[in-house]
C-alpha cells in the first residue's frame, strides 16, 4: 500500500512540473503555422511567427531550437547560435540542440579554443548538464518522497533490521535529494542569471571603455562571450581562451 501511495505522489508532483508552461491552443496554432512556413522554405515568415510566439510570453527549449533552425536556414548564423544557446540553457543534454549548435559555430569566422579545465570541473559540468532544471526538480521530489519513506521505516520499524534499512537508505536519499535540488537550482540560475552573450556585429575590443582606448583584437558575429562588468555603453567581456577587453553594448545580445 505504501508503495502505491509513493508512486501516486511521484506522478502527481511530476505531472504538475511537466505540465507547467504547456502551450495553449493559440500557441499551438502559431507553432503549426511557423512549421508550415519552414517546410515550404519560407524561413523569413517562419522566423516572424516564432518571434510572435516569444512576444506572447511563451518560451521553451523546443521553440528556441526551431527558431534557431529557421535563422540558420535563412543565413543568419549569429541569431541561430543565439537561439540554439537559449535552447541549450533549458535542455542542455538534447543531442539535436548540441549537434546543430556545433554546426552553427563551425560557420563563424572566429575560432576560439577554450582554456583547458581540471577534470573534476569537466565532470561536474557534464553531470549538471545531464538534465534540465525541471528534470532535476522532479528527481529531487522523488528522492524526497523516498527519504520520507525511509524515515517512516526507521521510526516505525518493528525490528532492528528494518530500522537499519530505514537509517542507511535515508542517508543515501538525503545525499541524492540534496544533489538533485542543488543541480536544479544551479540550472535555474544558469538561465535567470546568465552572464553570457552572443556577438551580433563585428566589433573591435578595446583596452578601456572608451573610443580612444587601444585596439586589442577584433571579434566577429556569432562568437559567445562572458560579460564581466559594464560601464555606461560598454561591456567588459572575456572570451573562452581567456582574452579580455571592452566592447560597445550594441554589438552583443545577452542570453
Amino acid at each position: 500500500m505504501k508503495k502505491v501511495i509513493i508512486i501516486i505522489l511521484i506522478l502527481i508532483f511530476s505531472e504538475s512540473i511537466i505540465s507547467f508552461g504547456k502551450p495553449n491552443q493559440r500557441i499551438k496554432n502559431l507553432q503549426d503555422s511557423a512549421l508550415n512556413f519552414y517546410m515550404q522554405n519560407d524561413f523569413k515568415n517562419s522566423v516572424r511567427v516564432y518571434l510572435e510566439i516569444l512576444k506572447s510570453g511563451y518560451y521553451s527549449s523546443e521553440l528556441y531550437y526551431n527558431l534557431g533552425n529557421a535563422y540558420f536556414k535563412s543565413g543568419d548564423i549569429a541569431s541561430a547560435i543565439y537561439y540554439y544557446e537559449k535552447a541549450k540553457l533549458h535542455n542542455p543534454s538534447d543531442p539535436d540542440i548540441n549537434h546543430n549548435l556545433k554546426i552553427a559555430y563551425s560557420q563563424i569566422k572566429n575560432k576560439v579554443e577554450p582554456l583547458p579545465e581540471f577534470f573534476f570541473i569537466s565532470w561536474y559540468k557534464q553531470t549538471l548538464n545531464l538534465f534540465s532544471a525541471n528534470t532535476w526538480a522532479v528527481l529531487s521530489i522523488m528522492f524526497f518522497v523516498f527519504l520520507l519513506t525511509a524515515i517512516i521505516i526507521y521510526l516505525f520499524g518493528k525490528t532492528l533490521t528494518q530500522k537499519k534499512i530505514g537509517f542507511y537508505t535515508g542517508i543515501i536519499f538525503i545525499f541524492f535529494f540534496s544533489l538533485s535540488l542543488l543541480f536544479s537550482i544551479k540550472q535555474t540560475n544558469n538561465i535567470t542569471k546568465n552572464k553570457f552573450a552572443i556577438i551580433f556585429d563585428p566589433v573591435m575590443v578595446k583596452s578601456s571603455p572608451q573610443e580612444e582606448g587601444t585596439n586589442m583584437f577584433e571579434i566577429n558575429e556569432g562568437l559567445k562571450v562572458e560579460i564581466l562588468d559594464s560601464l555606461n555603453n560598454w561591456y567588459n567581456i572575456r572570451l573562452a581562451d581567456g582574452k579580455q577587453g571592452w566592447i560597445v553594448k550594441e554589438s552583443v545580445k545577452k542570453l
